[in-house]
């Protein structure tokens, strides 16, 4: 058997000690913007606010909410039925919306927006 081409096993060997190793192939590497965007930055807005509406929200209603997202200042929150929205819209339009937005410390936050949904196994789903 014929040995190589000796100009050939230099190109060869220059291609190995050039190239870079291929990476490993993870999650992160194939959605890291998306992840940061969907996920990463809504969870850690919601676990700003979560807290401050456990604490203001009556624990009867609170139950049977879901915080949905934070974006441009305007939290979305799930209810369950439409006497439980009705209820908690009367509350946030007497004053609880001015009491969460003041208690609230990280971005800014100007309105609740409600909507009737399914809230997962009936309990609140806050974080």
């Amino acid at each position: 058997m014929a040995e190589k081409d000796p100009r050939q096993k230099h190109l060869d060997h220059l291609r190995e000690w050039r190239n870079k190793p291929e990476r490993a192939k993870m999650l992160g590497d194939f959605l890291p913007g998306q992840f940061k965007r969907e996920i990463e930055k809504p969870y850690k807005q919601l676990a700003t606010i979560a807290p401050v509406w456990m604490e203001l929200v009556p624990a009867e209603l609170a139950a049977h909410t879901r915080l949905e997202s934070f974006s441009k200042g305007v939290l979305r929150v799930v209810v369950d039925s439409s006497s439980r929205l009705y209820e908690l819209d009367r509350l946030l339009r007497e004053g609880l919306q001015e009491r969460i937005i003041t208690a609230h410390k990280g971005p800014a936050f100007r309105k609740v927006q409600l909507k009737v949904g399914a809230v997962a196994g009936g309990a609140a789903d806050n974080t």
